[in-house]
């Protein structure tokens, strides 16, 4: 290694090294997403993820569907969004006892360690297995032109289950946590922002031409 750095606040007594790239996937990598690390636009001390596994899932992923569509739903961003220069920390996160922080070396073994999806790179590397981008879109957009826009007025106005107007103080709870529950799966700062990337694999000619609903503004 060409240079070592203590890990502050470890209970284990851990180091980063840096060093030349642990395989030749890594380069790989970036060469799909077309994202230059060494343009110069990027500070020294600059770091974030590389989710190699994330090709080998799409790839099982490819060899298994023979005709249908793919949607994968995650928190995530485009490579361009995904490596912009400002973003030099990455995006990785720790969660342990609903707390989050940004030290994968607190509570080793004992938290959940996650960071954003490359939706990019699943796009790029479905073309290579013979997946055909089909959209991409917010979750918030996906489900309001899903028909989730119309749901929340029917549940502001009416008890669906008796199809008459609210009348007691029952109702009106029941109806109000239904709808915070929709509100949540499209709040723009919380899973609204989820990203849907959708791929085909195997549609004929005319199938392929059908607009799907979710995709549709």
């Amino acid at each position: 290694p060409d240079s070592q750095s203590p890990i502050p606040n470890s209970q284990f007594p851990l180091q980063e090294v840096t060093d030349t790239p642990s395989t030749p996937r890594l380069k790989e990598y970036f060469d799909l997403v077309g994202i230059d690390l060494f343009s110069g636009a990027y500070p020294d001390g600059y770091r974030s993820e590389v989710n190699l596994a994330a090709l080998d899932w799409i790839n099982n992923v490819a060899k298994r569907l023979q005709r249908g569509f793919l949607l994968t739903i995650d928190y995530g961003y485009s490579a361009e969004r995904y490596y912009l220069p400002a973003r030099h920390q990455g995006t990785l996160q720790c969660y342990y006892q609903h707390r989050h922080h940004d030290d994968p070396y607190w509570n080793v073994g004992q938290q959940d360690i996650t960071a954003h999806v490359n939706f990019t790179a699943l796009e790029r590397q479905g073309e290579l297995c013979g997946l055909q981008k089909v959209g991409f879109t917010k979750q918030a957009l996906f489900l309001m032109a899903l028909g989730l826009g119309n749901r929340l007025t029917a549940l502001s106005a009416f008890d669906e289950v008796r199809g008459q107007a609210i009348a007691t103080g029952k109702d009106v709870l029941t109806i109000m946590q239904r709808r915070q529950v929709l509100h949540q799966l499209i709040d723009p700062m919380g899973l609204g922002g989820f990203g849907v990337l959708v791929q085909s694999k195997g549609l004929t000619e005319e199938e392929g031409k059908i607009e799907l609903k979710g995709l549709v503004g």
